[in-house]
């Protein structure tokens, strides 16, 4: 591994949501191995702030940005150009090499401070249909990687590759027995030739849809 201070930098735009975030700790796990210097862009909900706590060995910054929420319009904007200066500021003193960004707003002040200061810009986008804020960098950035195929022709981006959601090493591979004991049922379930086992979590809202013969809780 390179000399922190002389190792390429990337910067992983990867806040907002778990579904931003944990694919892009795991983009940082495998660039850290091969010997990039990385800086964990994230924004201030407790989701991001508690899990950059297992992050060892990369810079974090914490920007003000907020999504596009029920109209408010102000915050929006107000978060978005705080945060668009202080990453200018940032690339200013230690210009990155590469700017990603892993989806929600969070992502797009620091691809165009980037852009602006000629780093190679890439987005991530783990969803089936592209949010918002995907959408409106995909012109912008050099290459965008999509989890599903048809995400592919929703970005116009020139450069569009299918590579799946990045899953962080702690999660492969898994036991399989352990997995079925860790979720009250049998070790040996399904197995050889038994019917497979789904696991399917959901929120709050999507609960009710989900069969009370199906749920642990």
């Amino acid at each position: 591994m390179q000399p922190a201070q002389t190792a390429p930098l990337v910067a992983i735009a990867c806040g907002g949501t778990g579904g931003h975030l944990f694919p892009g700790l795991a983009v940082a796990e495998a660039l850290t191995r091969s010997g990039c210097a990385i800086s964990l862009i994230i924004s201030p909900k407790d989701v991001d702030q508690q899990a950059v706590k297992s992050a060892a060995g990369v810079d974090v910054v914490t920007l003000p940005v907020v999504g596009l929420i029920n109209g408010r319009i102000g915050a929006f904007v107000r978060g978005f150009c705080q945060s668009y200066r202080a990453m200018k500021q940032i690339f200013k003193a230690r210009p990155p090499q590469a700017v990603l960004a892993m989806g929600g707003f969070t992502g797009a002040p620091p691809v165009l401070a980037g852009h602006k200061r000629g780093a190679a810009t890439f987005l991530h986008e783990s969803n089936s249909i592209p949010g918002r804020a995907n959408r409106w960098l995909a012109p912008l950035v050099d290459a965008a990687f999509v989890g599903f195929p048809s995400a592919a022709g929703r970005l116009r981006c020139r450069t569009v590759k299918v590579t799946g959601t990045p899953v962080r090493a702690q999660f492969r591979p898994m036991d399989g027995a352990a997995c079925r004991v860790a979720l009250g049922l049998d070790a040996g379930r399904g197995q050889p030739s038994g019917d497979p086992i789904a696991a399917v979590a959901s929120r709050a809202v999507a609960r009710a849809a989900v069969p009370p013969s199906y749920r642990r809780e």
